[in-house]
């Protein structure tokens, strides 16, 4: 079978070095070409793969090419090996397709920004090493992307390095999902400690043989497996440590809200595209080591509808308006996770693709409304921009229709599907767990339809309550008064282009995951295992689910409309107690700079005043004053006279010999 990952990578890679050398010295124009041609190009070589699997037999969508061998050192040999199957191509296409739309969309958002060269390597880097962790063939270079991840969100987040508060949002990523790294260090170690392995040929397609007509413990042919029920779980749980981190699951959320700090391109791309769909894609990839342990699946459905609503309930809240994004990329991801819980691994898939058209669709237009506004984020100071930003709103409120799941937009049907696999969950296994979880699935879709349309009815409708804009590169207020907005205009066509692309796909993306024809869950089932197709079409309780899922979205449309359309918005400040706690998150970052900065950085600064100022600062002082002052009596024997030396050699033969008279 065709694989051509090896030149998928090597493409963004051959970008960021070009970039990263020879940037600073090229044109723009140059600058643009290669950081966008590098991706398209990568992106058509993933189109040709992606062909070329299908025209294969299921069985037969696997390849891995293995240029050289990486590591060997005792029993663990690990090639360089990178793997093309229905999973990796999915992937591939999202980083490579949505990035480079990003790529696009960013010529004209970072038009006037010094470092424009800069930031096209870095974007170039970040698709290179997205494309590795989804390419990988092993876990040992699972980890390598993972980390490369890492580092190139760390650099795009804290782009802006001039300002403290990008920095402060960069380093608090960097540290959060330095935790999870360490989980999935550790549960590589168990790996091969357990199978000798780290190959996912070896360890997530043969060996493994999973039944899927039950939801009961699968049936385990590998031995090492079978005789221990508890490491299996435990394995799970590390790699959804490693996942929560990366998708900004609770308790490891805290990182995503603060990276809004970044460029607007930056968001689109890393926060709700690809980056922080790295951790579904985890799972989704060891589905075979979950499913073996039903309390790892427990654990990664509460925590996933815990995170679903959590976030959903502050998004309701915010002024931001891409604080109010980033909230919900975080309860989305929630629902994905909930998905792959219930055994749907292809459902979380599913709602993988589709959310990235519509939150990066959203994204790119909260960036051109940012744009429009000479950089105004508030909602608070917006208003009326309708008549001014026309197709804008239009791409907005197609945005927000995907999110909200209206039928019938590409939302719909993933998060439909998502809902159908939780119920059926619930419908086979019989607990009341599930079928909680289906609830607070069907509320946190009320509240998405909610808080999305009160952001575009805030941002969009009534009339405009902030400052006169000024016109594009001009200092200062406009000088017309009476229109405040005189000088906005729609964003060009290197930033609209891209909108529309990713606006069609929300439109029209969801259907080729539909309950009579889930032509992408047939497609993922080599890769996923997946146990769980949802409730058959044409029951009672598929119309049911069905229904339910109709009308959930509206309702909270219904809200929004009540609430911020048929009146002038208001974001007042409230005194109710819950909305205080929704705009204070919880406290959950004052809980985690009462319980964990300030001891570390209380610590930190006894150790310096104590030890390294005290002990070692005037101890290493001391000694070096000692050290100088033996020096300089030493000096004082050196005279240069041959008399005096004559004179202590004589002295010196005397006390020797007194020594061995008195010591015979």
């Amino acid at each position: 079978m065709l694989n051509l990952t090896p030149y998928i990578l090597l493409l963004p890679l051959a970008g960021f070095v070009a970039l990263g050398l020879l940037g600073r010295a090229l044109p723009r124009m140059a600058i643009s070409l290669i950081g966008c041609g590098v991706v398209l190009a990568a992106f058509a070589l993933a189109v040709a793969d992606f062909i070329a699997m299908l025209g294969v037999a299921p069985d037969a969508r696997f390849s891995i090419v293995q240029p050289w061998t990486w590591v060997i050192s005792g029993s663990l040999k690990i090639p360089f090996g990178l793997l093309s199957d229905p999973l990796s191509a999915v992937m591939l296409l999202i980083v490579t397709g949505v990035g480079f739309l990003i790529h696009v969309y960013s010529i004209g958002y970072m038009a006037d920004d010094p470092g424009y060269w800069r930031f096209f390597s870095f974007l170039n880097l970040f698709i290179f090493t997205m494309a590795l962790l989804v390419a990988a063939d092993n876990f040992l270079m699972l980890l390598v992307g993972w980390g490369g991840v890492g580092l190139a969100s760390f650099l795009l987040i804290g782009f802006w390095y001039t300002r403290p508060s990008a920095v402060a949002a960069a380093r608090k990523a960097f540290v959060v999902n330095v935790i999870g790294d360490f989980g999935l260090l550790l549960a590589i170690f168990l790996i091969f400690k357990t199978f000798g392995t780290l190959q996912y040929s070896s360890l997530l397609r043969g060996p493994i043989l999973i039944i899927p007509s039950t939801f009961g413990p699968p049936v385990l042919s590998h031995p090492a497996l079978s005789t221990s029920s508890a490491t299996i779980t435990a394995i799970a749980l590390l790699l959804f440590v490693a996942a929560a981190a990366k998708s900004a699951q609770l308790p490891l959320h805290v990182w995503l809200p603060d990276a809004m700090e970044g460029p607007t391109p930056v968001s689109a791309l890393i926060h709700a595209a690809t980056m922080v769909t790295a951790g579904v894609y985890l799972v989704a990839r060891a589905s075979a080591i979950f499913s073996a342990s039903p309390t790892a699946l427990a654990v990664v459905g509460i925590v996933g509808g815990a995170t679903a609503l959590f976030a959903a309930t502050i998004a309701c809240v915010q002024m931001d308006i891409k604080r109010v994004l980033a909230y919900s990329t975080m309860s989305q991801l929630g629902y994905m996770f909930m998905g792959e819980a219930a055994g749907g691994f292809s459902s979380g898939i599913f709602h993988l693709t589709t959310h990235a058209y519509f939150k990066a669709l959203l994204f790119m237009a909260a960036g051109a409304v940012i744009h429009a506004l000479a950089g105004e984020q508030d909602m608070r100071k917006m208003g009326g921009l309708r008549a001014k930003l026309p197709r804008t709103f239009w791409l907005f409120v197609i945005g927000g229709l995907a999110l909200a799941a209206v039928f019938p937009l590409s939302g719909f049907w993933s998060k439909d599907g998502i809902l159908s696999v939780v119920l059926e969950r619930a419908r086979t296994d019989g607990g009341t767990g599930w079928y909680v979880l289906y609830g607070v699935g069907l509320v946190t879709a009320i509240l998405t339809g909610f808080y999305i349309f009160r952001l575009i009815f805030g941002v969009f409708l009534g009339t405009y309550r902030g400052e006169p804009v000024a016109a594009h590169g001009a200092h200062g207020a406009a000088d017309d008064a009476r229109d405040p907005l005189r000088n906005v205009r729609e964003v060009g066509t290197t930033m609209m282009v891209p909108m529309v692309i990713l606006g069609i796909l929300s439109v029209i993306g969801g259907f080729y995951g539909t309950p009579w024809n889930d032509a992408i869950g047939t497609f993922l089932e080599p890769s996923t295992h997946t146990v769980n197709m949802g409730i058959p079409p044409g029951s009672g309780l598929f119309l049911s689910g069905f229904a339910l899922g109709l009308v959930t979205g509206p309702i909270g449309i219904a809200i929004a409309w009540a609430l911020y359309a048929r009146r002038q918005p208001r974001f007042a400040p409230s005194r109710n107690p819950l909305v205080v706690l929704l705009q204070h998150k919880y406290y959950i970052d004052e809980l985690y700079n009462a319980v964990f900065v300030v001891p570390v950085t209380s610590i930190g600064a006894l150790w310096r005043i104590g030890l390294e100022d005290g002990l070692f600062g005037r101890g290493s002082s001391g000694l070096g004053q000692v050290v100088g002052g033996m020096s300089k009596g030493l000096r004082r024997l050196q005279t240069g006279y041959a008399r005096n030396y004559a004179l202590a050699i004589f002295i010196g033969a005397a006390l020797i010999l007194v020594y061995f008279v008195v010591h015979p």
